[in-house]
Protein backbone atom coordinates (compact mmCIF):
# COMPACT_ATOMS: atom_id res chain seq x y z
CA UNK A 1 0.00 0.00 0.00
CA UNK A 2 1.45 3.18 -1.21
CA UNK A 3 -0.65 5.41 1.19
CA UNK A 4 -3.05 5.58 4.28
CA UNK A 5 -4.54 7.52 7.05
CA UNK A 6 -3.82 8.68 10.28
CA UNK A 7 -6.20 9.55 13.37
CA UNK A 8 -5.31 12.63 14.75
CA UNK A 9 -7.17 14.12 17.95
CA UNK A 10 -8.97 16.55 16.01
CA UNK A 11 -8.87 15.60 12.45
CA UNK A 12 -7.10 12.91 9.96
CA UNK A 13 -3.91 12.88 7.87
CA UNK A 14 -3.53 10.94 4.88
CA UNK A 15 -0.26 10.08 3.89
CA UNK A 16 1.87 8.73 0.66
CA UNK A 17 4.59 7.59 -0.36
CA UNK A 18 6.49 8.33 -3.66
CA UNK A 19 10.16 6.63 -4.71
CA UNK A 20 10.64 6.43 -0.90
CA UNK A 21 9.40 9.50 0.27
CA UNK A 22 6.96 10.55 2.34
CA UNK A 23 4.15 12.76 2.27
CA UNK A 24 1.92 13.49 4.09
CA UNK A 25 -1.76 16.28 4.03
CA UNK A 26 -4.00 17.30 6.87
CA UNK A 27 -7.54 17.55 5.87
CA UNK A 28 -9.70 20.06 6.71
CA UNK A 29 -12.45 20.41 9.26
CA UNK A 30 -12.58 16.58 9.37
CA UNK A 31 -12.58 15.05 13.29
CA UNK A 32 -11.93 11.24 13.41
CA UNK A 33 -15.12 9.71 13.38
CA UNK A 34 -16.28 6.79 11.81
CA UNK A 35 -17.85 8.24 8.22
CA UNK A 36 -14.80 11.23 8.00
CA UNK A 37 -12.20 7.62 8.40
CA UNK A 38 -14.04 5.97 6.11
CA UNK A 39 -13.63 9.06 3.80
CA UNK A 40 -10.56 9.44 4.22
CA UNK A 41 -9.42 6.00 3.64
CA UNK A 42 -11.37 6.99 0.21
CA UNK A 43 -8.99 9.45 -0.31
CA UNK A 44 -6.01 7.48 0.30
CA UNK A 45 -7.38 3.93 -1.97
CA UNK A 46 -7.63 6.23 -4.70
CA UNK A 47 -3.79 7.92 -4.02
CA UNK A 48 -2.68 4.82 -3.82
CA UNK A 49 -3.97 3.59 -7.51
CA UNK A 50 -3.01 7.15 -8.82
CA UNK A 51 0.34 6.42 -7.97
CA UNK A 52 0.51 3.00 -9.09
CA UNK A 53 -0.60 4.01 -12.27
CA UNK A 54 2.05 7.12 -12.13
CA UNK A 55 -0.98 9.96 -12.88
CA UNK A 56 -1.23 11.20 -9.06
CA UNK A 57 -1.27 15.49 -8.89
CA UNK A 58 -1.10 16.58 -5.63
CA UNK A 59 -2.55 19.94 -6.35
CA UNK A 60 -4.77 18.42 -8.32
CA UNK A 61 -6.14 15.90 -5.19
CA UNK A 62 -6.07 18.42 -2.49
CA UNK A 63 -6.84 22.13 -4.29
CA UNK A 64 -7.79 23.88 -0.77
CA UNK A 65 -4.03 22.82 0.54
CA UNK A 66 -1.46 25.19 1.83
CA UNK A 67 1.22 22.96 0.51
CA UNK A 68 -0.41 23.34 -3.28
CA UNK A 69 2.71 25.16 -5.56
CA UNK A 70 0.68 27.86 -6.66
CA UNK A 71 0.17 28.53 -2.26
CA UNK A 72 3.12 29.63 -2.44
CA UNK A 73 4.92 32.99 -3.29
CA UNK A 74 7.68 31.72 -4.72
CA UNK A 75 5.43 30.64 -7.42
CA UNK A 76 4.65 33.72 -8.74
CA UNK A 77 7.90 34.77 -8.51
CA UNK A 78 8.94 32.31 -11.01
CA UNK A 79 5.52 33.13 -12.97
CA UNK A 80 6.97 36.72 -13.27
CA UNK A 81 9.94 35.55 -14.06
CA UNK A 82 8.83 33.48 -17.22
CA UNK A 83 6.43 36.12 -18.49
CA UNK A 84 7.77 39.23 -17.80
CA UNK A 85 11.08 39.61 -19.07
CA UNK A 86 10.06 40.73 -22.59
CA UNK A 87 8.21 43.65 -21.34
CA UNK A 88 11.46 45.59 -19.96
CA UNK A 89 15.00 46.38 -21.10
CA UNK A 90 17.71 44.15 -20.75
CA UNK A 91 19.73 46.41 -18.46
CA UNK A 92 16.38 47.09 -16.15
CA UNK A 93 15.75 43.08 -16.25
CA UNK A 94 19.06 42.34 -15.16
CA UNK A 95 18.69 45.07 -12.17
CA UNK A 96 14.98 43.52 -11.62
CA UNK A 97 15.71 40.22 -11.13
CA UNK A 98 18.85 40.58 -8.77
CA UNK A 99 16.31 42.45 -6.43
CA UNK A 100 14.17 40.22 -6.46
CA UNK A 101 16.86 36.79 -6.03
CA UNK A 102 18.86 38.75 -3.50
CA UNK A 103 15.61 40.43 -1.50
CA UNK A 104 12.21 39.65 -2.46
CA UNK A 105 12.68 35.68 -2.76
CA UNK A 106 15.05 34.45 0.26
CA UNK A 107 12.39 36.11 2.66
CA UNK A 108 9.16 35.20 0.93
CA UNK A 109 9.36 32.29 -1.31
CA UNK A 110 8.03 29.66 1.02
CA UNK A 111 5.59 31.80 2.70
CA UNK A 112 1.82 31.11 2.01
CA UNK A 113 0.70 34.12 -0.50
CA UNK A 114 -2.60 34.14 0.79
CA UNK A 115 -1.75 34.93 4.22
CA UNK A 116 0.65 37.57 3.69
CA UNK A 117 -1.17 40.45 5.66
CA UNK A 118 0.45 44.37 5.75
CA UNK A 119 2.35 43.81 8.67
CA UNK A 120 4.31 41.47 7.48
CA UNK A 121 5.71 43.54 4.47
CA UNK A 122 6.34 46.62 7.61
CA UNK A 123 7.97 44.08 9.53
CA UNK A 124 10.03 43.46 6.20
CA UNK A 125 10.76 46.54 5.09
CA UNK A 126 11.15 48.54 8.93
CA UNK A 127 13.15 45.64 10.09
CA UNK A 128 15.18 44.11 7.37
CA UNK A 129 15.53 45.86 4.11
CA UNK A 130 16.19 49.40 5.71
CA UNK A 131 18.86 48.13 7.87
CA UNK A 132 21.29 48.56 5.10
CA UNK A 133 19.00 49.73 1.69
CA UNK A 134 18.07 53.50 0.47
CA UNK A 135 14.34 54.63 0.12
CA UNK A 136 14.23 54.70 -3.64
CA UNK A 137 15.54 50.47 -3.45
CA UNK A 138 13.42 49.74 -0.92
CA UNK A 139 10.49 51.43 -3.57
CA UNK A 140 11.90 49.44 -6.47
CA UNK A 141 12.01 46.43 -4.54
CA UNK A 142 8.29 47.55 -3.44
CA UNK A 143 7.77 47.90 -6.99
CA UNK A 144 8.55 44.61 -8.12
CA UNK A 145 6.84 42.76 -4.62
CA UNK A 146 3.64 44.20 -5.77
CA UNK A 147 3.65 43.66 -9.37
CA UNK A 148 4.67 39.76 -8.25
CA UNK A 149 1.51 39.69 -5.95
CA UNK A 150 -0.40 40.79 -8.45
CA UNK A 151 0.38 38.21 -10.92
CA UNK A 152 -2.15 35.89 -7.56
CA UNK A 153 -4.54 39.22 -6.87
CA UNK A 154 -5.77 39.20 -9.99
CA UNK A 155 -7.51 36.22 -9.70
CA UNK A 156 -9.15 36.53 -6.07
CA UNK A 157 -11.71 38.85 -4.49
CA UNK A 158 -11.14 41.76 -2.63
CA UNK A 159 -7.56 41.24 -2.32
CA UNK A 160 -5.88 44.11 -0.13
CA UNK A 161 -2.53 45.40 -1.53
CA UNK A 162 -0.28 44.59 1.45
CA UNK A 163 2.57 47.37 0.27
CA UNK A 164 -0.26 50.15 0.35
CA UNK A 165 0.48 51.34 4.45
CA UNK A 166 4.09 51.98 3.67
CA UNK A 167 5.70 54.69 4.50
CA UNK A 168 9.03 55.72 3.51
CA UNK A 169 10.69 59.14 4.26
CA UNK A 170 12.85 60.31 0.98
CA UNK A 171 15.90 62.17 2.04
CA UNK A 172 16.58 65.83 -0.31
CA UNK A 173 18.52 64.86 -3.22
CA UNK A 174 22.57 66.12 -3.31
CA UNK A 175 22.25 69.26 -4.89
CA UNK A 176 24.00 69.51 -8.14
CA UNK A 177 27.43 70.44 -8.74
CA UNK A 178 28.04 71.93 -12.44
CA UNK A 179 31.08 73.17 -13.60
CA UNK A 180 31.52 77.18 -13.64
CA UNK A 181 32.58 78.52 -16.85
CA UNK A 182 35.96 79.35 -15.51
CA UNK A 183 36.51 75.69 -14.52
CA UNK A 184 34.95 74.81 -18.52
CA UNK A 185 37.68 77.33 -20.11
CA UNK A 186 40.09 75.05 -17.60
CA UNK A 187 38.81 71.57 -19.04
CA UNK A 188 38.74 72.45 -22.73
CA UNK A 189 41.96 74.38 -22.67
CA UNK A 190 43.95 71.95 -21.28
CA UNK A 191 42.97 68.56 -23.08
CA UNK A 192 45.74 67.84 -25.97
CA UNK A 193 44.07 65.50 -27.66
CA UNK A 194 41.93 66.92 -30.24
CA UNK A 195 39.39 63.79 -30.06
CA UNK A 196 38.60 64.64 -26.32
CA UNK A 197 38.92 68.34 -26.59
CA UNK A 198 35.90 67.78 -29.23
CA UNK A 199 33.85 65.14 -27.02
CA UNK A 200 34.33 66.87 -23.71
CA UNK A 201 32.90 70.66 -25.57
CA UNK A 202 29.75 68.51 -26.71
CA UNK A 203 29.38 66.46 -23.26
CA UNK A 204 29.09 69.75 -21.23
CA UNK A 205 27.56 71.80 -24.59
CA UNK A 206 24.60 70.07 -25.34
CA UNK A 207 22.52 68.45 -22.51
CA UNK A 208 23.23 65.11 -23.86
CA UNK A 209 23.55 61.88 -21.06
CA UNK A 210 26.63 59.75 -21.37
CA UNK A 211 24.58 57.18 -22.96
CA UNK A 212 23.38 59.60 -25.42
CA UNK A 213 26.71 60.84 -26.33
CA UNK A 214 28.82 57.34 -26.54
CA UNK A 215 26.83 56.12 -29.64
CA UNK A 216 26.33 59.36 -31.50
CA UNK A 217 27.12 59.26 -35.07
CA UNK A 218 27.94 61.13 -37.98
CA UNK A 219 24.54 60.23 -39.35
CA UNK A 220 22.56 61.59 -36.82
CA UNK A 221 23.71 65.10 -37.59
CA UNK A 222 22.45 68.31 -39.72
CA UNK A 223 24.91 70.59 -39.27
CA UNK A 224 23.82 72.77 -41.41
CA UNK A 225 20.78 73.51 -39.83
CA UNK A 226 22.32 73.13 -36.08
CA UNK A 227 21.11 70.33 -34.87
CA UNK A 228 21.21 66.70 -33.93
CA UNK A 229 19.11 63.67 -33.96
CA UNK A 230 19.03 61.46 -30.29
CA UNK A 231 17.86 58.33 -31.32
CA UNK A 232 19.70 55.62 -29.58
CA UNK A 233 21.35 55.37 -26.26
CA UNK A 234 23.98 52.63 -24.98
CA UNK A 235 23.35 51.11 -21.91
CA UNK A 236 25.38 48.07 -20.44
CA UNK A 237 26.83 47.21 -23.68
CA UNK A 238 23.45 46.94 -25.72
CA UNK A 239 22.16 49.81 -27.64
CA UNK A 240 18.37 50.72 -27.66
CA UNK A 241 16.49 53.36 -28.99
CA UNK A 242 15.47 56.33 -26.75
CA UNK A 243 13.93 55.02 -23.63
CA UNK A 244 10.67 56.79 -24.40
CA UNK A 245 9.24 58.46 -27.41
CA UNK A 246 10.18 61.88 -25.45
CA UNK A 247 13.42 61.37 -25.28
CA UNK A 248 13.84 60.98 -29.35
CA UNK A 249 13.87 64.34 -30.12
CA UNK A 250 15.73 66.83 -32.44
CA UNK A 251 17.93 69.03 -30.37
CA UNK A 252 19.54 72.72 -31.04
CA UNK A 253 22.85 72.84 -30.85
CA UNK A 254 25.16 75.87 -29.79
CA UNK A 255 27.61 77.20 -32.18
CA UNK A 256 30.59 75.40 -30.16
CA UNK A 257 29.16 72.34 -30.07
CA UNK A 258 28.44 72.74 -33.98
CA UNK A 259 32.46 73.31 -34.41
CA UNK A 260 33.34 70.83 -32.00
CA UNK A 261 31.55 68.43 -34.41
CA UNK A 262 32.33 69.41 -37.50
CA UNK A 263 36.40 69.60 -36.50
CA UNK A 264 35.91 65.63 -35.24
CA UNK A 265 34.01 64.58 -38.63
CA UNK A 266 37.65 65.75 -40.33
CA UNK A 267 39.55 64.07 -37.89
CA UNK A 268 37.00 60.20 -38.49
CA UNK A 269 35.17 61.24 -41.73
CA UNK A 270 37.53 58.07 -43.55
CA UNK A 271 36.48 55.88 -40.59
CA UNK A 272 34.43 52.57 -41.88
CA UNK A 273 31.01 52.44 -41.00
CA UNK A 274 30.29 49.55 -37.92
CA UNK A 275 26.28 47.77 -38.36
CA UNK A 276 24.52 47.50 -35.38
CA UNK A 277 21.19 45.87 -33.65
CA UNK A 278 19.13 48.45 -32.08
CA UNK A 279 16.91 47.60 -29.70
CA UNK A 280 13.25 48.49 -30.17
CA UNK A 281 10.33 49.97 -27.69
CA UNK A 282 9.00 47.00 -27.54
CA UNK A 283 12.10 45.10 -25.90
CA UNK A 284 11.81 42.09 -28.62
CA UNK A 285 12.58 43.29 -31.90
CA UNK A 286 15.93 44.59 -33.26
CA UNK A 287 16.23 47.71 -35.93
CA UNK A 288 19.82 47.14 -37.59
CA UNK A 289 21.47 50.41 -38.31
CA UNK A 290 24.96 51.31 -40.24
CA UNK A 291 26.93 54.36 -38.70
CA UNK A 292 30.25 56.18 -38.25
CA UNK A 293 30.93 56.57 -34.35
CA UNK A 294 31.56 60.30 -33.92
CA UNK A 295 33.49 58.82 -30.79
CA UNK A 296 35.79 55.72 -31.75
CA UNK A 297 38.16 53.91 -29.65
CA UNK A 298 41.27 53.40 -30.93
CA UNK A 299 41.77 50.44 -29.61
CA UNK A 300 39.10 48.68 -30.19
CA UNK A 301 36.62 48.64 -33.18
CA UNK A 302 33.93 50.90 -31.49
CA UNK A 303 33.07 53.75 -29.30
CA UNK A 304 34.12 54.73 -26.18
CA UNK A 305 32.58 52.57 -22.99
CA UNK A 306 31.37 54.44 -19.97
CA UNK A 307 34.21 53.74 -18.46
CA UNK A 308 36.72 54.45 -20.98
CA UNK A 309 35.57 57.55 -21.50
CA UNK A 310 35.38 57.96 -16.86
CA UNK A 311 39.09 56.75 -16.52
CA UNK A 312 40.11 59.54 -19.30
CA UNK A 313 37.73 61.89 -17.72
CA UNK A 314 39.17 61.68 -13.95
CA UNK A 315 42.54 62.13 -15.02
CA UNK A 316 41.89 64.92 -17.28
CA UNK A 317 40.59 66.64 -14.19
CA UNK A 318 43.17 65.85 -12.06
CA UNK A 319 46.01 67.29 -14.26
CA UNK A 320 43.47 70.29 -14.60
CA UNK A 321 43.71 70.77 -10.61
CA UNK A 322 39.59 70.76 -11.24
CA UNK A 323 37.02 69.30 -8.58
CA UNK A 324 35.99 65.48 -9.62
CA UNK A 325 32.52 65.36 -10.96
CA UNK A 326 31.17 62.71 -13.04
CA UNK A 327 30.83 62.29 -16.29
CA UNK A 328 27.35 63.71 -16.38
CA UNK A 329 27.91 66.37 -14.77
CA UNK A 330 28.29 68.16 -18.51
CA UNK A 331 24.21 67.66 -18.31
CA UNK A 332 23.55 69.21 -15.26
CA UNK A 333 26.29 71.78 -16.49
CA UNK A 334 24.99 72.66 -19.76
CA UNK A 335 21.33 72.90 -17.90
CA UNK A 336 22.36 75.08 -15.02
CA UNK A 337 24.18 77.43 -17.25
CA UNK A 338 21.77 77.35 -19.65
CA UNK A 339 18.98 78.64 -17.01
CA UNK A 340 20.97 81.10 -15.49
CA UNK A 341 21.56 83.20 -18.82
CA UNK A 342 17.60 83.77 -18.61
CA UNK A 343 17.21 83.74 -21.94
CA UNK A 344 15.61 80.28 -22.27
CA UNK A 345 12.32 79.10 -20.71
CA UNK A 346 12.28 76.08 -18.41
CA UNK A 347 10.06 74.56 -21.30
CA UNK A 348 12.50 75.07 -24.04
CA UNK A 349 15.33 73.12 -22.19
CA UNK A 350 12.90 70.57 -20.99
CA UNK A 351 12.63 69.44 -24.66
CA UNK A 352 16.74 69.79 -25.23
CA UNK A 353 17.07 67.05 -22.56
CA UNK A 354 14.18 65.03 -23.37
CA UNK A 355 12.08 65.32 -20.87
CA UNK A 356 8.13 65.52 -20.95
CA UNK A 357 7.80 68.04 -18.46
CA UNK A 358 9.69 70.78 -16.30
CA UNK A 359 9.39 69.17 -12.88
CA UNK A 360 13.02 66.85 -13.62
CA UNK A 361 14.22 70.49 -14.62
CA UNK A 362 13.41 72.53 -11.36
CA UNK A 363 14.55 69.32 -9.72
CA UNK A 364 17.36 68.38 -10.63
CA UNK A 365 18.82 70.69 -13.43
CA UNK A 366 17.27 74.16 -12.35
CA UNK A 367 20.37 75.18 -10.51
CA UNK A 368 21.88 78.53 -10.83
CA UNK A 369 25.50 79.41 -10.93
CA UNK A 370 25.39 82.56 -8.66
CA UNK A 371 29.19 83.54 -9.93
CA UNK A 372 27.58 83.15 -13.56
CA UNK A 373 24.91 85.11 -13.51
CA UNK A 374 25.14 87.85 -12.45
CA UNK A 375 24.09 89.83 -15.43
CA UNK A 376 20.54 88.37 -14.71
CA UNK A 377 19.16 91.42 -12.55
CA UNK A 378 20.53 94.35 -14.82
CA UNK A 379 18.93 92.40 -17.39
CA UNK A 380 16.02 91.75 -15.78
CA UNK A 381 15.73 95.71 -14.67
CA UNK A 382 16.40 96.99 -18.72
CA UNK A 383 13.40 94.57 -19.47
CA UNK A 384 11.52 96.42 -16.73
CA UNK A 385 12.45 100.25 -17.01
CA UNK A 386 11.50 99.39 -21.06
CA UNK A 387 7.85 98.98 -19.97
CA UNK A 388 7.65 102.24 -17.69
CA UNK A 389 5.24 104.26 -18.87
CA UNK A 390 7.31 107.77 -19.58
CA UNK A 391 5.54 111.06 -17.57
Amino acid sequence: MSAGIEKLKTSIRVWWRIDGTRYRETLKDTPPTPANIEYAEGIADLIDKQIKKGVFDRDQMFPDSEKKKSSYFEYYIQLWLDTAESTVAPSSWSSYVSKVENHIKPYWQRKVIAKIKAEDVERWVYKTLMQSLSPKTIKDILGLFQTIWTYWARDQKNANDPTQYIKLGVRDSDDINPFTKQEITTILAMETQPILRNLWTVMIWSGLSTHELMPLAIEDLDLAQGCAYIKRGFVKGAYRVTKNRRRKRQIELLPIVTDALLDQISIIKENKMVRLKVLDRDNRTYRSEELTFLWPNPNTTSHYTYSQLEKRWKTHLSRCKVEYRSLNTGRHTYASQVLSTGVVTAEWLANQLGHANTNMIHKHYGKFIPEDSKHIISRLSQALSSERPTT
